[in-house]
């Protein structure tokens, strides 16, 4: 980062990560991915709210899907009911890159010197067990392998400046050291040999390695119309049923002391879920700041002709220094992500260059221009083809990142919900919901049912309250400050 940043612009974005995120807005841009909606589900609520149920799971998306799907599978009793704001799987499961891939090898130099090699090793595991997971969803039947279109591609780690890919083949290096199960898959190219192979360009060198690619939205609203079928007397879904608050009343019922209010009416629970991502700190004030929304940038483009079919073999990623425009106040993150359709040959294609007073929000109505200029013309930036690519969709999607850059999982304090010890928490996941998710979503339900799930969770991803109490570690300013190089 080479240009100054005003003190006052500072401040004025910290205000926003500490500020209510509010509600998920009603009619969000339209995501490619959910063209079309789920013919079933997408709109499916009760004709009735169950006057109490043991869980309730707030939230549609991945995270909330794994916690319903465990808690299901792993209990023969206990009912489940789902909350959504808006439609199924309309927030950022619906929204995402569609890519299926870790970040620790790029970030293991980062995490081992921060957290240890241990935790980092951890980490590694716990990405790479989730996204198996993914690929065994899948893959789970004909069903779900043509509704997820779920593969196994190489990804292209294209570096934009020297520092970059020095960092990048230091860290993967180390990773492969430490998780000698992934050694010998990663592979390091030149900037020449990168272009001549894969055809980018302003590339310092590229390191490729193993990753997925699927159908984020069709294969998880294809698990929950499963679940619905194999569980209808014990699970009950309501889309457009927005939690407007909750408290605890244990005097006129104890084992359901939870009030959920809605615009439909109140449920009484006795335990609640927090799948909320972006959006955690509108029902858990005490936590915004620790986790914040991230407005991102979503694609679909149609590329020329000469660009060729790969989705079944490639996806590309990009990577340099953000970079900061004081004139117009841009923040180009510096990392962009994609992968192509096998069968229609569409490349789905997001990144972030955006004012950064518009950055840390939590309003998917509305797309940044700088955002949309960007990803509209950002194909003959990264390629070397000169014909552009046909724009067919740009959507924006929140994210919820959190002040330390580790996922919020396991149960909530008290001394955060000021209502008791049955809340839980699944949320966080700093742009990289794919290796994390599922697993984060598991561990929860095991967590609820008293089954131990250490051997898999990192602890560092815990939300104690040891955790959440470090001011220093969960200062959203300290999440600036490395952001932005100050």
């Amino acid at each position: 980062m080479t240009q100054a940043i005003p003190a006052s612009l500072l401040g004025s974005i910290h205000a926003q990560m500490i500020d209510d995120p509010q509600l998920p807005r009603d009619n969000p841009t339209t995501s490619f991915w959910q063209i079309p909606p789920h013919p079933n589900l997408s709109k499916i609520q009760s004709a009735e709210l169950p006057q109490r149920t043991e869980y309730a799971i707030i939230g549609s998306g991945v995270t909330g899907c794994s916690i319903a799907k465990n808690l299901l599978e792993l209990s023969p009793s206990g009912y489940v009911t789902v909350f959504e704001a808006r439609l199924l799987c309309s927030g950022a499961t619906g929204r995402n890159g569609g890519l299926l891939t870790s970040f620790v090898p790029s970030d293991f130099t980062t995490l081992s010197e921060h957290l240890g090699v241990e935790q980092a090793v951890k980490i590694a595991r716990f990405a790479n067990r989730t996204l198996d997971k993914m690929h065994e969803l899948g893959n789970a039947s004909k069903e779900f392998k043509s509704a997820s279109e779920v593969r196994r591609v190489r990804d292209v780690v294209c570096f934009g400046d020297a520092e970059s890919f020095q960092a990048g083949k230091k860290s993967m290096a180390l990773y492969e050291e430490h998780v000698p199960e992934d050694r010998g898959t990663f592979e390091v190219l030149s900037a020449k040999e990168a272009r001549l192979k894969y055809n980018v360009k302003e590339s310092f060198g590229a390191i490729i390695f193993n990753c997925g690619a699927f159908w984020p939205y069709r294969l998880i609203t294809a698990i929950w119309a499963q679940l619905r079928s194999q569980h209808s007397t014990r699970l009950s879904i309501e889309t457009k049923t927005p939690i407007t608050a909750i408290s605890i009343d244990s005097q006129s019922d104890s084992k359901y002391p939870y009030v959920l209010t809605t615009p439909r009416g109140t449920v009484r629970a006795a335990q609640v879920i927090h799948a909320t991502n972006g959006y955690t700190g509108h029902l858990l004030p005490k936590l915004r700041g620790a986790i914040f929304p991230v407005r991102g940038t979503m694609s679909t483009q149609k590329p020329p002709a000469a660009f060729g079919n790969f989705g079944n073999e490639r996806a590309w990623s990009f990577t340099h220094r953000p970079r900061f425009d004081s004139e117009t106040n841009v923040l180009e993150l510096g990392l962009y992500y994609s992968n192509q359709n096998p069968k229609s040959g569409d490349v789905f294609i997001g990144g972030e260059s955006a004012r950064l007073d518009e950055i840390f929000a939590a309003d998917d109505t509305t797309i940044s221009v700088p955002s949309k200029d960007n990803i509209s013309s950002i194909m003959t930036k990264l390629f070397t083809y000169e014909e552009p690519a046909e724009v067919r969709k740009v959507w924006s999607g929140i994210m919820g990142f959190t002040a330390d850059h580790m996922p919020l999982v396991g149960k909530v304090p008290a001394s955060i919900t000021g209502r008791g010890d049955g809340e839980w928490i699944a949320a966080g996941f700093n742009g990289y919901g794919m290796p994390q998710c599922w697993s984060s979503g598991e561990a929860v339900a095991k967590m609820i049912l008293g089954i131990d799930a250490s051997d898999f969770l990192p602890d560092v991803f815990l939300a104690t309250e040891e955790r959440l109490g470090n001011a220093e570690r969960m200062d959203p300013k300290a999440f600036l400050g490395r952001l932005l190089g100050l």
